[in-house]
Formats: structure tokens, sequence, C-alpha cells
């Protein structure tokens, strides 16, 4: 299901507030009634669908024992109202992909199996452009330019003082599709080889000979975020892309599922070392000037 847009603080509050609820064994109808809210709202709030009012924040926080440091850190995230960077581009953002935008920088760790294309995190601005003109709702040039700006700058996580951990199979049949033509291929592949060569990028190609694999099915990001209160956990967060939007899954056996996919992929890929030799080979016989 797609979700309406969300800040960083927005979800962070969200899936705590959710962990710490379940871990104290207390029923959202039970809480919600606790606060003076009707049930629904308070799913709303769990789902990050609407952002908490820093008073129901603190008064749950203490129903369901949290400690006074760590109420007080929660109510702090509750106060930002802060809009993320990517806002300024307005439209250009489909809805569905904004709730995405924060969690990733949120993150501090993303999995991410790539079926057709190379991830966003790798993709030069050329190939990025080639792909998002390649889709029929496509957009203005305008558009295009600034969700290519935008995914050029996802990428800066990759280099930052605290880089985003960032491990990656892509299935090799994207090497092979010609995306921009070859000048744009070749610069892509290279690109990939020097982010792979980043201590917090593990890269993995999933090759032909591997035949039927987990990830048929297609596409996906795990997201994996810092624990802000020590004894709760801050739970996982799965996008699916479809057509029209996307599905963010939260549950544990969702998410679950999902890790033993990747992790099955990550497995029957060629390693790293493999992985950038394969490239290298590629580079050189199919996309050599």
């Amino acid at each position: 299901m797609g979700q309406s847009p969300a800040g960083v603080a927005r979800r962070t509050i969200a899936r705590v507030m959710r962990q710490a609820r379940v871990r104290a064994g207390i029923k959202s109808g039970t809480a919600a009634h606790h606060a003076g809210i009707a049930p629904g709202t308070l799913t709303k709030y769990e789902k990050a669908e609407n952002p908490w009012p820093v008073s129901v924040v603190h008064l749950l926080a203490e129903y369901y024992g949290l400690s006074t440091d760590d109420r007080d850190r929660i109510v702090s995230l509750a106060r930002q109202r802060d809009p993320g960077w990517w806002q300024r581009h307005g439209d250009s953002v489909p809805a569905w992909f904004e709730p995405y935008l924060g969690l990733e920088q949120e993150a501090h760790t993303l999995h991410n199996y790539e079926d057709g294309t190379v991830p966003g995190l790798l993709q030069t601005a050329d190939y990025a452009r080639a792909v998002l003109t390649a889709d029929i709702d496509a957009g203005s040039h305008d558009q295009i330019a600034a969700q290519v700006e935008i995914r050029t700058r996802r990428q800066d996580r990759l280099t930052d003082e605290e880089p985003l951990t960032f491990n990656a199979v892509i299935n090799e049949a994207a090497l092979y599709r010609v995306v921009g033509g070859t000048a744009v291929m070749r610069e892509q592949l290279q690109t990939l080889l020097d982010r792979a060569e980043l201590p917090n990028v593990d890269l993995r190609i999933l090759p032909f000979e591997a035949g039927a694999h987990t990830g048929s099915e297609g596409s996906f990001v795990i997201m994996q975020f810092p624990g802000i209160l020590d004894d709760v956990a801050a739970g996982d967060v799965v996008l699916v892309e479809y057509r029209i939007g996307a599905l963010y899954l939260e549950e544990e056996s969702e998410t679950t599922s999902f890790s033993q996919v990747f992790q099955r992929l990550r497995e029957t890929a060629l390693t790293p070392e493999e992985s950038r030799r394969r490239i290298q080979h590629l580079l050189q016989e199919r996309y050599a000037p």
C-alpha cells in the first residue's frame, strides 16, 4: 500500500512507540483509550500517516513504562518539524516515494536486490536520466532533471561522515541491458567498480549461471535503523515498488521473509571480488570505446 508523506522523526517515533507498546503487552485499543483518542487515530500515528502530538507521545511513553530519559528523547523527536531536503523539489517527487526518502536518510544499513537495473544509490546521472525518461509517466524535462538531482544527492549517504552500509545484489542481466547507450554504460560500470571499493559497500552480481533463484519475484530494499532506545528494537522496513506506488512492509514476519531471501541471494551471488572481475571483464569486452 502507498503511504502518505512522513518525515524522518515521524517514522522513528512510529516505530519506537509501536515496539514499546508491543513490548509492554498493551493492546492498541487500550492505549488509545488511555490517551483519550480513537483507536483509528492511534493506528494512523503508528503507521506514521499523521504526526504524533507531543502530549500523546509524553502520555503513552510513560504508560508503556519507558524511562524518563527515553521518554524525553522521544518527546524531543516529536517536536521536530524540519522538512526533508528533497521537499524543495515539490511535485517532482511522487507521493508514494517521499516516505522512502525519509527512511533512507534515517537508515544505517540497506540491503538492495535489483533485478533489472543498477540500484539507484549506484547510478550515474546519465544512467538515471535514461531510466527515468523511459517511463511512460516520466513527466516534464524539469521534473526528470529534479529526480536525477534527487537520485544523485541520495548517494551522499555512501560517503558522508557516518556512511550508510549498503549491501547490493544485482542481477547480471542489468549489466547487459544497454541503458542510454554504450558510453553511458561504460561510465556506469566504471562507477560500480569505484563504488565497490568503498569499505561500506558490498556489491555482488547474481550471475546467469546461478539459474533459477529466490529473487525471481523482483526487486526490493530492506532498511535497517539504529535503535533510539536501548531496549526497544527499531524494526526493519521493506520497500517493494509496483507500477503506481509501493508497499512498505513492517511486520516482523514480512521483513524476516525478505531478509531470508536476501541472504540466499548473497550466498548464490558471486563474491565481491568475483563480482568486480565480472564487471571489469564486461566493461572491456562489451563497452570498450
